[in-house]
């Protein structure tokens, strides 16, 4: 594999390679056996999904990760979405109007009443249909409401909405690690690394905890180091390739068909193979 680096961004580019790129890899850390203190067998991970970019693959990642850990890991997995634009898991996942986060925040003490199982050890709370309510949402609900979801999962994957509001904010202060999500595009990156900069410098969100991927990467479509360089503060941490056979539908009509899919496959690479999941641990 050939590839271009700029020393003073440390970012990695790959020219043509079959494989995700990463650069300055670094904490997700799932290596050890269940009992050692520094892996995440013996932990509760809160993984947010970001974005202030529309379409660039937020909610088929979050699906992706949350399946991921379903086959891997094997233990309690809510998938939550909060979006209030409407978001996509009330068609996606077939929930019922009556379940909705924003029943969940109301009675954060019954938000089980509220959940739908999707897959095995997997289930999904959708988010509000109406943007109003989101807005007026009482300080610390989501506080509240995270530390009750806590007490029964190991794994919370949220996928939130383009536009970055009070509880969006607040989950991101209590996350554990933010992906933040480009499409393969200059407009895209240089929008999302504004983002990634306003919740630095603004929120005081810790830049450690956000991962910058890039989705939809096209085999031909290279830009150059210094194309990207100019435009973003911090390394690009992965590359996931474009599936045109991968839809978020797959989820409706075949569940299990997710897991052949190349869309899945690179988000395994990236939680797996390049941050290294020990597979002689018995789960």
């Amino acid at each position: 594999m050939k590839s271009l680096a700029n020393s003073e961004q440390n970012i990695l580019i790959d020219k043509v390679s079959d494989d995700i790129e990463l650069s300055n890899i670094s904490s997700i850390n799932f290596k050890g056996l269940p009992g050692d203190k520094n892996n995440y067998y013996d932990k509760k991970l809160i993984i947010t999904i970001v974005s202030n970019k529309g379409g660039v693959g937020k909610t088929s990642i979050a699906i992706a990760v949350a399946m991921f850990f379903s086959k891997e890991i094997k233990k309690k997995i809510l998938l939550l979405e909060l979006d209030s634009s409407p978001g996509d898991f009330g068609v996606i996942f077939d929930i019922e109007n009556n379940k909705s986060l924003e029943l969940a925040l109301r009675f954060p003490e019954k938000y089980n009443e509220y959940v739908k199982n999707i897959y095995k050890n997997v289930d999904a709370l959708k988010g509000m249909s109406n943007p109003l309510i989101a807005e007026n949402i009482k300080k610390d609900a989501v506080n509240l409401l995270v530390d009750f979801i806590s007490k029964d999962y190991d794994y919370i994957i949220v996928d939130t909405q383009t536009v970055i509001n009070g509880p969006v904010l607040d989950i991101l202060k209590l996350s554990d690690e933010i992906l933040a999500i480009s499409e393969y595009s200059l407009e895209s990156i240089a929008r999302v690394s504004s983002l990634i900069d306003t919740l630095v410098k603004k929120f005081s969100i810790p830049e450690y905890k956000i991962k910058f991927i890039v989705n939809k990467r096209k085999f031909l479509h290279i830009f150059k180091v210094w194309d990207i360089s100019k435009i973003i503060k911090m390394p690009i941490y992965a590359f996931i390739r474009f599936d045109g056979k991968f839809s978020k539908s797959k989820f409706i009509f075949n569940k299990g068909s997710i897991f052949n899919t190349r869309f899945f496959k690179e988000i395994k690479k990236i939680f797996k193979k390049n941050i290294g999941i020990n597979n002689d641990v018995e789960r």
